[in-house]
């Protein structure tokens, strides 16, 4: 009994140390290597919202917690109107979202999933400002 509360104990502790969030503040994404032919891009955190600071479009999202160290980021502005009719079905299929894997001080390392067991890429989210 007393190994069980100790193992419990533990492992509680252990999951609220793991609370992985998002300061506010500027970011740059470090994709893994796998994954360096990926657009590079940064990004600021103000709150909840999430805003792309040096790439093409500059969109801005929504971070919506979907569970503990997982979240998804939601378009302010949904543009689909350059989108083919495929194109519209296949953004509307599946729910991808980020899931924070471990974190350090400015370092939060990510998995980024199409569903549970389908992974698009990985990398770190490193603060910079």
């Amino acid at each position: 009994m007393i190994i069980l509360m100790t193992i419990g104990i533990t492992y509680g502790f252990k999951i609220s140390e793991n609370n992985c969030n998002f300061e506010n503040g500027k970011y740059k994404v470090v994709y893994d290597k796998m994954f360096t032919e990926y657009p590079k891009f940064e990004f600021e955190v103000n709150g909840l919202n999430l805003t792309e600071i040096n790439s093409k479009s500059n969109r801005s999202y929504k971070i919506e917690e979907i569970g503990e160290n997982n979240f998804q980021l939601k378009p302010l502005d949904k543009k689909t109107d350059s989108l083919t009719e495929f194109q519209k079905k296949l953004t509307s299929q599946g729910k991808p979202y980020y899931e924070i894997t471990n974190c350090k001080k400015d370092t939060l390392e990510f998995i980024m999933r199409v569903n549970l067991h389908v992974i698009s890429h990985s990398g770190k989210f490193v603060r910079i400002d």
